[in-house]
Formats: structure tokens, C-alpha cells, sequence
């Protein structure tokens, strides 16, 4: 009977994908995980309004939904070339990278889930809070010519 209920969600309304169909670059989801939509990192960076950048390497995401209250949060990471950083960051609009990380960002919680750390001081932030729209935080450790980038974005 469950096996009945759980095809006709899956296969009627198209939205609901179980877990061990994520993503290869999603990071490892839980069993309770809700994925509205095919759950792939290319429908969830449209549905964020953030676009990769051509040299990303690395990427790592989750998709964090609620089917009751706020639109979700992404949490994002990838390393690219530094070169390519200011452009990324204009997209975003976060504004310049300042030393520290974004205010507010909770080091436990999720980004303890998929292995975030940031440690030691070399870090910046940047962020953007924004009425009605998507709100983007970003961390990034900056190296001599790679640099991991960490993204937070939240529907309100």
C-alpha cells in the first residue's frame, strides 16, 4: 500500500524525488529531505537565481526546502581560479569581500552537516539582504590562485 502511495507521488505529480535518486554533486541528503522539482544542480541554481561559473571545480550543494513556510535555503561550495571571483560576486551583488565571515552565519547546524569549516582568519564575506528576493551570503578562503567559495542563498 505505502509502495502504491509513494509512485503516484513520485510519478503523478513529478516534484518529489526520493533519496537515492540526488544528485551527484549533492552532498549526502537524509531520509526525511524534502527535493521539490528534479532535485538536479542546474534546477536548483535557476530556482536561486545563481549562475556557476564556467571555471567552478568542485561543487558541492544542497537544497534545503520546506513544504511549509520559506521558499528554502542552498548551500553551495566550489573552488575556482581567483580571477574569476569579482565577476561571480557582481552577479550575486553581494558587494566586496570584507575580513570575517557574512553576519549571522551559523558555523553548527547545516553547514557542520556537509563538512563547513573556516578556521583561522583569512577568511572574507560578503552579503546581501534583500526584500522579496533571494539573499546571498558568501565565504571565501583566498588562495594564491584557487579560492573555496562558500554560498548561502535564502528565499525569505
Amino acid at each position: 500500500m505505502s509502495a502504491a502511495i509513494i509512485a503516484i507521488l513520485v510519478g503523478g505529480t513529478g516534484w518529489l524525488l526520493l533519496p537515492d535518486e540526488a544528485d551527484p554533486h549533492d552532498y549526502v541528503r537524509k531520509p526525511d529531505d524534502v527535493v521539490i522539482g528534479d532535485g538536479s544542480l542546474a534546477a536548483v541554481l535557476e530556482r536561486y537565481r545563481v549562475s556557476l561559473p564556467d571555471q567552478a571545480t568542485d561543487v558541492h550543494f544542497h537544497d534545503n526546502e520546506s513544504l511549509i513556510g520559506s521558499e528554502g535555503t542552498l548551500f553551495l561550495h566550489f573552488e575556482m581560479p581567483h580571477a574569476g571571483l569579482t565577476p561571480f560576486l557582481q552577479t550575486l551583488k553581494v558587494g566586496r569581500l570584507t575580513p570575517g565571515l557574512p553576519a549571522g552565519w551559523d558555523l553548527g547546524g547545516e553547514g557542520q552537516r556537509f563538512g563547513w569549516s573556516f578556521r583561522g582568519s583569512s577568511w572574507r564575506g560578503a552579503q546581501r539582504r534583500a526584500e522579496g528576493t533571494v539573499t546571498y551570503s558568501v565565504a571565501v578562503g583566498q588562495a594564491a590562485k584557487v579560492d573555496s567559495v562558500y554560498v548561502i542563498a535564502e528565499y525569505p
